[in-house]
């Protein structure tokens, strides 16, 4: 990727980073003011104890000891016997994905709601009807975004499958085809952008999908819609978008993440954090961005 300019941040004051030049790379002049670590400090959420474990350094902290043991004691709590959280596919899905960002492994426990949630959503059928309601809340601290409700559920199902290493299971690559088939189907319609977004989020995390031809016309899709400003239109999500770009080594995601990173630097809060709402899970989403840039 020797084509590429690259945006590297260091830190340079427990409150303060910049971006600078270095020999033989051209990199913007845009400046951090803020310590983006800041809103992890104590935090007991899924998304806070992987930022105090992996960005902090606090694993052997029995502090943070204790609120892990909490934080998946209380995911784990009344989980029924068929493996589900209260037979509710999204109420499973936040438990496993609060269970991705802690406890990592996929223990028998997980497991089990792993095999109750792919016999639940991955049917084979993107037009059937769940009968949960979703608020408008109900993906806040998820990868996710509300969309058609089955193909949704779908999109969740094989990005836990596939973090969960139960990729190669036979239904879940089943199911990887069917989405490239429907996205394809789907390429002129503009009004899907939401459930382009949780495609892409699956498709991002599979170690074969990641750098197939349908994930590489999407990036390049959600570059003709990007604005000169770095931002994308509603309804595609900022934040989500980002973090999902960060995943991929593309061209085409490089170049549309360096568009948005001034953007990124001028729109950062005085405590550190990022966005209207959520500010720790958008603030996560930006770092973890970051890291998987390495330029943090």
């Amino acid at each position: 990727l020797t084509s590429m300019s690259v945006v590297r941040v260091r830190a340079v004051e427990p409150n303060k980073m910049h971006v600078s030049k270095e020999a033989g790379i051209f990199c913007k002049e845009s400046e951090m003011k803020y310590n983006a670590f800041e809103i992890f400090h104590a935090s007991s959420s899924s998304a806070g104890l992987y930022a105090r474990k992996k960005w902090l350094g606090e694993s052997d902290n029995p502090d943070w000891k204790r609120d892990f043991d909490h934080t998946v004691l209380s995911l784990m709590e009344k989980q029924s016997a068929d493996g589900s959280w209260f037979q509710s596919p999204l109420e499973t899905i936040r438990r496993l994905f609060g269970l991705h960002l802690t406890y990592r492994e996929r223990t028998p426990d997980i497991h089990k709601g792993l095999e109750w949630l792919i016999n639940q959503t991955l049917t084979k059928d993107l037009s059937g009807l769940y009968s949960e309601q979703w608020a408008s809340d109900d993906f806040q601290g998820l990868p996710f975004v509300a969309a058609r409700q089955p193909l949704t559920l779908m999109c969740a199902t094989l990005f836990l499958a596939s973090v969960f290493q139960m990729e190669k299971e036979d239904r879940v690559e089943t199911h990887y085809q069917l989405l490239i088939q429907w996205l394809a189907a789907q390429e002129r319609e503009e009004d899907i952008w939401p459930d382009r977004s949780n495609i892409l989020r699956a498709l991002i995390v599979h170690p074969v999908y990641a750098k197939d031809p349908a994930t590489f016309n999407l990036v390049n899709d959600l570059a003709k819609q990007q604005k000169d400003s770095g931002i994308w239109p509603s309804p595609i999500p900022f934040f989500l978008t980002l973090n999902a770009l960060a995943h991929l080594d593309s061209e085409p995601a490089h170049l549309q993440w360096e568009k948005a990173f001034p953007l990124l630097v001028n729109v950062q809060k005085k405590d550190g954090s990022w966005g209207g709402e959520d500010h720790e899970w958008n603030t996560f989403l930006v770092v973890h961005a970051l890291k998987n840039k390495k330029l943090l």
